[in-house]
């Protein structure tokens, strides 16, 4: 097995034994066969094996540190920055950040992004409340941001950090103040992804402020973000995958709205769909799909 084929096999499996693929990474360090475009999703991957499941940030930052280092990718630096901050190696942090502002990336972008970078790497280990504050400091700063080459990786950033707040059963939901927050998280990813994707990024941010609004029980927002998804495939291509988790979206709203035979006949073709699936995406899909079943009396 290649170098190549053993990162794209551990990028495809590793959540199935986080500890098992983690003990791959040094060695895919050391390689000398990676390109160098297949460097910045080893950086991710070190950090969220090691840094994130594990949480071991000073061994994160140990092998971001053994990456070769001939211009680096500006993703590369923004992992490696993760790392050494979370890792407690300031001067090193600097000193990437010194490299990233040289090839061009405004000051002010870098620092949201790495900010947010940040919450989005502590995102199992700290509580949803201190997250909710610490994306809450951040917004002024992230919605004010012009246009700008990084707008695709704050995106990324905006989505993941929703999506995974809105996966913990801790989460408040009957706070107003974090449904605002991730509101506005989920609204900022739409606007990035409106200026740096192309449709199929845009559809998939309102699947984003479906999942948000639904979560929150907001089940007129989510019924109109499922139904510009759903609007955006049927204008642009075919994408049934998405297309199924969006009709999933739509009937846990038309559910909550106790539009209960819309809700069915919604659900049905989302099942429909989901027949093609492979058993890894099929078991994740059910998972979200028993959200928009019946409410057992």
């Amino acid at each position: 097995m290649t170098s190549q084929q053993l990162l794209d096999a551990l990028l495809r499996d590793h959540d199935d034994n986080p500890a098992e693929a983690a003990l791959q990474l040094p060695a895919l360090v050391l390689a000398d066969d990676l390109p160098p475009e297949a460097l910045p999703r080893l950086a991710w991957l070190i950090n969220h094996l090691v840094g994130e499941s594990l949480g071991d940030w000073s061994q994160a930052w140990r092998l971001q540190q053994g990456l070769r280092q001939d211009a680096p990718h500006a993703a590369t630096l923004r992992h490696g920055m993760v790392a050494a901050t979370l890792a407690g190696d300031s001067m090193s942090a600097w000193q990437l950040r010194e490299q990233w502002l040289a090839q061009g990336i405004a000051p002010h972008e870098l620092d949201v992004l790495l900010e947010l970078s940040i919450v989005l790497a502590l995102h199992r280990q700290e509580p949803p409340a201190r997250q909710i504050q610490a994306l809450a400091r951040l917004l002024p700063d992230l919605q004010a941001l012009e246009a700008g080459g990084q707008d695709a990786a704050l995106a990324g950033c905006c989505n993941n950090i929703v999506s995974a707040l809105l996966d913990k059963p801790e989460l408040e939901i009957g706070d107003a103040f974090c449904k605002q927050v991730l509101s506005a998280m989920a609204h900022a990813a739409r606007q990035l992804w409106g200026r740096a994707g192309g449709w199929l990024q845009h559809e998939r941010a309102e699947y984003l402020l479906a999942l948000t609004a639904n979560r929150f029980e907001d089940w007129e927002a989510g019924l109109a973000a499922a139904r510009a998804g759903l609007a955006l495939i049927a204008a642009n291509g075919e994408e049934d995958v998405d297309r199924a988790f969006l009709l999933v979206e739509a009937a846990r709203a038309l559910r909550g709205l106790e539009r209960e035979g819309e809700a069915d006949e919604t659900l049905r073709q989302a099942m429909a769909l989901a027949e093609s699936f492979d058993a890894s995406l099929r078991a994740w899909f059910d998972g979200c799909a028993r959200r928009a079943e019946p409410v057992a009396a």
